[in-house]
């Protein structure tokens, strides 16, 4: 019971301040996607009790004993040289089951520092870390509630700042129908250190899931709803409008209910080809609206990946399409660290 006290005291104190959806938020980079598995889906959330540890970084609640000293190791070859990965390990608990501890982090890299004329001062870094610990508290006739507590570092230059944050999920397990489904809320928290001496608003969302797996093919979908917390989610550009032919007055480009809809839609499916292969895929609506050129849309929103176990390894592959300008590819790897041990 002391645990459980622990994290329910931190999730919700940390529940304090609420924030708005993205574009005005400190610490985006939470929102990211480290797991390649998750990312080939389209970024939807995976309900599912397998042994990735990696799921529940995404879902505290499904925190359970396979995950067990299965450990993580995740990277993304970003944009522009940005680094960004993550660690994961699932530690043992007698009361809890498993207790899920990680690392993530986001490099910016190093850039120039100059006066106002040009004139080279030097060299500066930039980058943001999160450690996390997060489990499943409560568990009764397939209903199952967990909770994840991180502590955020960012660094700007001369600028840092300090964050406490929490998610809170609950997934229930309709066993006869091989249905899970899960509400997420992301990102619960505030900074108790500013950049400049003012607060500002943490990313904040609310997710829905529900995945499930045909009985009679080897196949598990997913559908999720994000950003629940805020209906338009488009962005209009105040200097973009059309000319009324008739009154001849400008007139502002309204969002369609239509991409309203969609935006908050995410798509994923796994082909479940066997123990040791699975193919992946996912579809974004939000990335492709949002990213996506006028001329050139290409593949954005798209993304597509693989599994495959290799002895004591579970190698994970993601090809995803934020822009036109090319894919950014992630690379998981999984295994059990209690297999090494010498017997």
């Amino acid at each position: 019971m002391k645990w459980i006290r622990v994290f329910l005291f931190l999730s919700i104190c940390s529940a304090s301040l609420l924030a708005q959806t993205g574009g005005g938020n400190t610490f985006e980079f939470l929102n990211l996607t480290s797991s390649a598995r998750v990312l080939a889906l389209g970024n939807v959330l995976v309900n599912t009790l397998d042994d990735d540890v990696n799921l529940a970084q995404q879902l505290p609640s499904l925190n359970h004993v396979g995950m067990n000293h299965q450990l993580s190791l995740n990277y993304t070859n970003y944009y522009a040289g940005i680094r960004f990965g993550s660690m994961v390990y699932g530690l043992p608990n007698d009361k809890l089951g498993n207790i899920s501890l990680g690392i993530q982090y986001l490099n910016y890299g190093d850039f120039d520092r100059t006066d106002a004329y040009g004139n080279s001062l030097g060299e500066f870094n930039a980058g943001e870390y999160a450690l996390y610990t997060s489990a499943t508290l409560y568990k009764r006739s397939g209903f199952r509630f967990g909770s994840s507590i991180k502590g955020v570092y960012s660094n700007l230059e001369s600028y840092d700042s300090y964050g406490l944050l929490a998610d809170l999920s609950a997934t229930y397990e309709y066993k006869e129908r091989r249905v899970l489904a899960s509400l997420l809320v992301k990102n619960i928290g505030f900074q108790f250190k500013t950049y400049a001496g003012k607060s500002e608003p943490m990313p904040f969302e609310v997710m829905v899931g529900v995945s499930s797996r045909l009985q009679h093919a080897p196949f598990r979908w997913s559908v999720t709803w994000s950003h629940l917390e805020k209906w338009d989610l488009s962005y209009i550009d105040p200097e973009e409008s059309s000319l009324d032919l008739i009154t001849n007055e400008e007139v502002q480009v309204q969002s369609k209910t239509r991409d309203k809809i969609l935006s908050h839609l995410h798509l994923g499916g796994e082909f479940l080809l066997g123990k040791s292969f699975n193919i992946r895929m996912g579809y974004n609506f939000r990335r492709r609206q949002e990213l996506a050129m006028d001329v050139y849309k290409h593949n954005v929103g798209m993304s597509w990946g693989f599994g495959v176990k290799v002895r004591k390894f579970q190698l994970d592959y993601a090809r995803a399409f934020y822009h036109a300008i090319g894919p950014m590819h992630t690379f998981s790897i999984i295994s059990n660290a209690a297999k090494f041990k010498r017997k």
